[in-house]
């Protein structure tokens, strides 16, 4: 059976976090082929979000950041969204101590603009007031990788993709059974344990792991406030990807991941703002499982992918006040089928074609509100070319239509032409995205309003690729832009409990430059930099979009001690002043601030890893938040042990 030919455009990915290895650029030809996931495991300096489908990410007509499993696993990070915090476009804002609300804005678009998913199950919570999701409560257990894709994206991934798409890829059981266990400790009162055992047979493959994380933070509540209340966070999490080849044809793959938490909450007073609460908990449990079935004819060049998907959610509130919610349960089901057709591969022309089609029901019931749902169905097709060895693209459509909020029409075209030998690449793209109306934004006897349509977004960027001394160096540069239209936002009317209602009337703008390089100082050293600059305006308010940063830099550097010797890395990042709420509702200017993390590990066999993390080493104080306190100095160590496969 012959693997897929998939070849596209692109800029080449360049993570943050050191690389074992940077590679020289790689021309287009017709003999570079990689085998479809999760039959085989992804290749090195490949990616499955662009296209989906697996493809080089020197390829990638997107724009691209990948973090690997091994670079989660060396930072020592136990939460997803504090391993991702200074990628390109990316600002990450929590809300106090471990396991608050933690959002993420992509290029300078709102957190619900940010389609998050998990091997295909999509992790927006059709409960919250936006469909955002919180990345408050998820670990980095059992993740194999992380893509961020930024720019709009529905065409391929529909509504919520308008700054772009996360995507977190579990990790797929290879080789003799390993096991894995690893336990942390440190400032806080902090306490990790996780375990993992995986493994692969000739017709299955296996990753199971589960993980226990408590600690007795500090107060949410910023102490200048007069607030003093530890918020401690309680979480629990089981993960698991199992897979069966049935025939030559013919696979099999389950995914299932299970959080349960506990967080101790704070309260807010007008116009102080956030204050101690002593008895106030958020206990959050969410559920996400997908079956996949994956068809390929005896020609091996027409596969077919079969899913179906759910996710639910629950939230309780153990102190919302007179006028909270003390409840709130979500549930989303989605089936979608995908066809990857291989039209043409010869010496100078490669077609690769697909189609699909999803649809999705969400649910939605609070305490104080009955269930509510949305049905939504779409189409979609791309093609993917190549002419020659320097020229690739990628032309692509969808068409949605929601139960309530009508049709949405998207496109997306990426292109990259490679410049004689040198490795340098021209690169860009142009496309639409949308987010249809969540249920509370419709249904919501206060404030929802059954006539709001979808948000619309046109987006395009233009980059350059330049590696430089051999391929010891690579630096990329793009500009972006992205208009956004019929944002969903509030506006008195007089009429109603609030006196107001949800109506689409704001349009906003994001654009910026994101820079990003690594260099291969030694064969031991590896230094990364990477800066964003956003401007996120609301062009009908003419003011600045809250909690966007103007300015974002991160340094990195790792070095290894030969062979055995232990492994450092030392991270930077500084974040310009930015606009928030205070506690009154007006608008005020966050400080500046900088951060300095390292970690150092050291493997004392090939069973025993020893690890220790220093957070914030200069114990700068700063809010990410208005009235909202973040960690000061921490020193967190632990230990690997890993048993098995041999």
């Amino acid at each position: 059976m012959r693997a897929w030919v998939l070849v596209v455009v692109g800029v080449t990915a360049i993570p943050l976090v050191a690389q074992d290895e940077i590679a020289p650029p790689v021309q287009l030809g017709p003999t570079d082929v990689v085998a479809p996931f999760p039959r085989f495991p992804l290749g090195r300096g490949t990616v499955v979000s662009p296209t989906r489908t697996e493809i080089l990410d020197s390829r990638s007509g997107s724009s691209v950041s990948v973090v690997s499993g091994d670079e989660l696993r060396r930072g020592g990070q136990s939460l997803l969204h504090e391993a991702l915090r200074g990628m390109p476009g990316l600002d990450i804002v929590r809300s106090g101590a471990v396991g608050q609300q933690t959002s993420v804005f992509l290029r300078g678009t709102e957190s619900r603009h940010t389609k998050v998913l998990l091997d295909g199950i999509p992790l927006n919570d059709p409960s919250s007031p936006s469909r955002a999701f919180d990345f408050s409560t998820l670990t980095v257990d059992n993740i194999e990788r992380v893509e961020i894709l930024r720019g709009p994206q529905s065409t391929l991934y529909g509504s919520d993709a308008i700054g772009g798409v996360i995507n977190i890829i579990t990790r797929r059981g290879e080789g003799p059974r390993r096991f894995r266990f690893m336990t942390l400790g440190g400032r806080y009162g902090t306490f990790q344990q996780t375990a993992n055992v995986s493994g692969s047979t000739e017709d299955v493959y296996y990753s199971l792991g589960g993980s226990f994380l408590e600690t007795d933070g500090f107060s949410t509540a910023a102490s200048r406030l007069g607030n003093s209340e530890q918020d401690g966070f309680r979480n629990g999490s089981l993960s698991g990807r199992w897979g069966w080849l049935v025939s030559d044809n013919v696979d099999l793959d389950v995914v299932l991941r299970y959080t349960d938490s506990d967080a101790q909450i704070d309260g807010f007073a007008f116009p102080t703002g956030p204050v101690d609460d002593l008895f106030r908990k958020l206990k959050t449990e969410t559920f996400g499982m997908r079956t996949q079935v994956r068809l390929v004819n005896d020609a091996a060049d027409i596969e077919h992918k079969l899913g179906w998907s759910v996710t639910k959610f629950h939230r309780r509130d153990t102190n919302p006040g007179l006028s909270g919610t003390p409840a709130f349960d979500g549930e989303t089901q989605k089936l979608d089928w995908q066809a990857n057709l291989l039209l043409l591969s010869d010496e100078d022309q490669q077609n690769t074609l697909t189609v699909g089609a999803d649809y999705t029901d969400e649910q939605a019931s609070s305490t104080n509100v009955s269930r509510d749902s949305l049905q939504a169905a779409g189409v979609f097709v791309q093609d993917q070319i190549v002419v020659g060895k320097r020229w690739s693209t990628v032309v692509g459509g969808r068409w949605d239509d929601y139960s309530q909020a009508g049709s949405a029409r998207t496109y997306r075209v990426t292109s990259r032409y490679l410049l004689g030998d040198s490795g340098s690449a021209v690169h860009g793209s142009i496309g639409t995205g949308f987010r249809a109306p969540a249920i509370n934004e419709l249904f919501d006897p206060n404030l929802g309003n059954l006539g709001l349509r979808p948000e619309e977004s046109f987006g395009w960027e233009i980059g350059w690729e330049q590696p430089l001394a051999a391929g010891s160096v690579l630096v990329d540069a793009t500009y972006f832009r992205n208009d956004i239209d019929g944002l969903v936002v509030f506006q008195f009317t007089g009429t109603g409990p609030f006196g107001g209602q949800l109506f689409n009337v704001d349009s906003a703008l994001t654009s910026g430059v994101e820079l990003a390089g690594s260099i291969r100082l030694t064969a031991d050293t590896t230094a990364t930099v990477a800066y964003t600059y956003t401007d996120a305006r609301n062009r009908t308010q003419r003011t600045r979009l809250v909690r966007r940063p103007a300015n974002k830099v991160r340094l990195g550097w790792e070095h290894r001690f030969g062979d055995q010797g232990p492994r450092v890395s030392v991270n930077y990042q500084w974040v310009d002043q930015r606009d928030d709420f205070d506690g009154s509702g007006l608008v005020t200017r966050l400080d500046e601030y900088s951060l300095l993390n390292a970690t150092v590990s050291y493997e004392l066999s090939e069973r025993l890893q020893l690890f220790a993390r220093l957070d914030n080493v200069t114990d700068e104080n700063y809010e990410e938040l208005f009235g909202f306190a973040s960690p000061r100095f921490g020193v967190y160590s632990g230990a690997v042990i890993l048993l098995g496969g041999e």
